[in-house]
């Protein structure tokens, strides 16, 4: 009768026993979610399981935990709004390690998120502003290393070599009516015209951003044909990293680069470092100048840091640092008598120096009101010396200051409202031994008002007005407005039509090159009041702003990240162009006096279609052509080095097994009207015809797991030259390596 307690209290003992046995013990699965491509973390990842349902977001640092798993095989997919979702998964929990899942970044950037066509971040298939996107994976794959290599494959977009290096025309505006931005600071040093994109390395650059059209409606003067903003990486959180690079190549050409990331929870630095420097090369030593590129030894600094004071408030700090110094040789040929000309060979000696600070403080109200005040400063200092025979005969000293303080701020005005509005200040010093009294300068205001309103998911209008007021030539008000219809998730048109104004720079005002051992003077036009010559009979007017009504309309079809097809049509008339024009001929300037003068009423009009097709997972392809018709409405002519037809093409393959991959892209552009350009920017002699262009490129690379890339870059394959209208280089060969590393805090 005892015994049978004691039975009971056993056999409860075993199905208790049993039933624990049976029960699995819980597990949590940790791993981390990084970018194929550069082994950078990915936050905001999310990760699936298929069998529970249940979801994660990766956090800052790209880790991720899933807890409370049961014993078991399970499923899991990625997903991010920028980047391709992820295979299927399979792991087994206990797992025995940090599972690592690498995500491909989308084939091209419709989900990217822009800024520069609004102020206000958008995702790139949803802004109304139609925005162009080269990323840092596009300019990885070619292998550029500089904004004018990475633009050069874009729609719309001509690179041009010039007397002021390599400049961009956006739809047939020159790129001296084109604004250049860094993080949306405005680049200085048009020595002769345009902006010199080749001077701006890619180092820690995460993507460029075109707008085509005018933004003088958020931007101001300059911005007449377009805005490229070249946008700088932030620092990242909690993570040291660095990248090395290093090329060498044709031309004895050598290009070594290096940058370090280092971040924690409220503070971040990013360093950089870019060297360049090649020997140049001379396609017809036969003559007595240089026939192609001149020696160039360029150091690019960059700098930028940022620290959070509190989850609302951030301080955004950057310094950059540019020295450039070419060598060249020059000649000319001078009539000596009616039967006898003389050539004089002249060397030239060129010096380029950029120093830029900045400093932006950001609030951030939840998700209802941004603000940024911002203090920026740029100084660059140009000089060019010229000397025959080692004797020095002429000289040019410029110093361009630029100085900026603006206040921006976006607020959010229920679900369909949204108003960005600023104020500016701005003034640019001008030293130079070209510019009468030798320093002038000119202070402008300015205040901006846009409204953003989504009557219904279908429809978005952003409507805007500037008034500008510069010290030189008063006030101009700048109106613009963008409509986009959405249809359907696949199907976007987009409707443009705004105001654009340039003022005459302070060069084109004060200007003064005299080079009387040529024969010629060239005069800015307020400058020529001055001149101690014999104007009688020579007729000349003020200089006024130059003016446009830039206007486009795009339909879009893109399905998933499959594919994307888009067709625009844009008009832009421009009022009242500047540039220098022949005057006369009073002694002793027997090739004439020059004067800079609203001369030219244009147009340029055409058609641009794209089309980015993804092939399958791991290739690419995307071509576009560009139509474009010009016209200088006081001649009937065409407007000079714009080609009536461009093809661009471009294809990129990855080769997952060998983790190897090539990109292959070209153009090709008809012939176009060219005019030589004389050594102060002007046209010189008669107009021409330039014949066709086509240009092949090839950038192969190999990845390794542990950061190290080695790259192999062929360039102008065809090997097309031709001295007399500029195309050069010829065939050009690199080879280099990358390597990336990266560790967690």
């Amino acid at each position: 009768m005892k015994i049978r307690p004691i039975t009971k209290i056993l056999s409860y003992s075993a199905i208790i026993a049993g039933f624990l046995g049976s029960i699995s013990v819980a597990e949590n699965l940790k791993g981390r979610v990084i970018d194929s491509e550069t082994n950078s973390v990915l936050r905001d990842v999310n990760i699936r399981v298929i069998e529970t349902g249940k979801v994660v977001a990766s956090d800052k640092t790209g880790h991720f935990l899933i807890r409370n798993l049961d014993e078991g095989r399970y499923r899991l997919v990625a997903t991010h709004i920028a980047y391709d979702m992820s295979d299927t998964i399979i792991v087994n929990v206990p797992a025995a390690g940090n599972l690592e899942i690498k995500l491909k970044p989308s084939p091209w950037v419709l989900n990217d998120v822009v800024i520069t066509g609004t102020r206000t971040p958008h995702l790139l298939k949803d802004v109304p502003v139609q925005t162009e996107v080269v990323s840092q994976r596009d300019f990885e794959r070619t292998g550029a290393t500089t904004v004018d290599e990475a633009l050069n494959s874009s729609i719309g977009i001509t690179i041009n070599e010039d007397l002021s290096g390599q400049g961009a025309t956006l739809r047939g505006i020159e790129g001296d009516r084109v604004l250049v931005l860094v993080d949306g600071e405005r680049a200085v040093g048009r020595v002769r015209g345009s902006i010199d994109l080749s001077q701006y390395s890619l180092n820690n650059v995460e993507k460029i951003e075109v707008v085509k059209g005018t933004g003088s409606t958020l931007y101001g003067s300059d911005a007449m044909g377009g805005v490229i903003n070249i946008i700088t990486k932030r620092p990242s959180n909690n993570i040291s990293r660095g990248h090395v690079y290093f090329d060498y190549g044709s031309h004895t050409s050598f290009n070594p680069a290096a940058d370090f990331e280092y971040g924690n929870d409220r503070t971040g630095v990013i360093l950089g470092a870019k060297l360049f420097s090649t020997n140049g090369f001379d396609l017809d030593e036969s003559t007595p100048h240089t026939n192609g590129q001149e020696q160039i030894d360029r150091l690019n600094f960059s700098s930028k840091a940022r620290h959070a004071f509190s989850p609302g408030w951030d301080l955004v700090g950057s310094g950059r640092f540019m020295y450039e110094k070419r060598n060249w040789i020059e000649s000319e040929i001078v009539e000596k008598n009616a039967f006898e000309d003389t050539t004089y060979t002249y060397d030239d000696e060129e010096v380029n120096k950029r120093y830029e600070a900045s400093a932006t403080l950001g609030h951030l109200a939840g998700d209802k009101y941004s603000a940024k005040l911002r203090l920026f400063g740029t100084y660059y200092d140009h000089s060019w010396d010229k000397f025959a025979d080692s004797y020095w005969i002429d000289t040019s000293n410029t110093e361009d200051i630029f100085l900026e303080a603006s206040f921006d701020a976006n607020y959010v005005i229920g679900q369909n409202h949204v108003t960005t509005y600023g104020l500016n200040y701005n003034r640019q010093d001008l030293k130079s031994s070209e510019v009468i009294d030798v320093a002038k300068a000119d202070d402008s205001y300015a205040g901006y008002l846009q409204y953003e309103y989504s009557p219904h998911r279908a429809w978005n209008f952003v409507s805007g007005i500037r008034y500008e007021n510069h010290s030189s030539f008063g006030g101009h008000i700048n109106p613009s407005i963008n409509v986009m219809f959405k249809p359907t998730e696949q199907m976007r048109f987009r409707g443009f039509v705004g105001r654009g104004f340039r003022a005459p720079s302070i060069k084109q005002q004060y200007f003064i090159f005299d080079h009387t051992a040529a024969g010629y003077i060239v005069y800015g036009g307020s400058a020529i009041e001055s001149a101690d010559l014999d104007l009688s009979g020579l007729t000349f007017e003020d200089l006024r702003q130059e003016t446009s009504i830039n206007s486009s309309i795009s339909a879009e079809f893109s399905y998933g990240t499959i594919g994307l097809h888009r067709i625009t049509y844009f008009y832009n008339h421009l009022e009242d162009l500047i540039d220098f024009t022949l005057i006369g001929f009073p002694d002793p300037y027997w090739r004439g006096v020059y004067v800079y003068q609203n001369i030219a009423t244009a147009v340029t009009q055409g058609v641009e279609w794209e089309s980015r097709i993804r092939l399958s997972p791991s290739f690419d392809l995307s071509f576009s052509y560009n139509y474009l018709y010009t016209r200088n409405l006081e001649t009937q002519e065409k407007l000079i080095n714009r080609p009536d037809h461009t093809f661009k093409f471009y294809f990129t393959g990855l080769i997952d097994r060998w983790n190897a991959g090539v990109s292959f892209w070209g153009d090709y552009q008809s012939r176009k009207l060219w005019v030589p350009r004389s050594n102060t920017g002007g046209n010189e002699g008669a107009a021409e015809y330039a014949p066709h262009r086509t240009r092949l490129n090839l950038n192969i690379f190999k990845r390794f797991d542990n950061g190290f890339e080695t790259f192999v870059r062929l360039e102008n394959l065809l090997d097309e030259t031709n001295i007399e209208y500029g195309y050069w280089p010829g065939f050009e060969f690199f080879a280099g390596i990358k390597f990336n590393f990266s560790k967690k805090k």
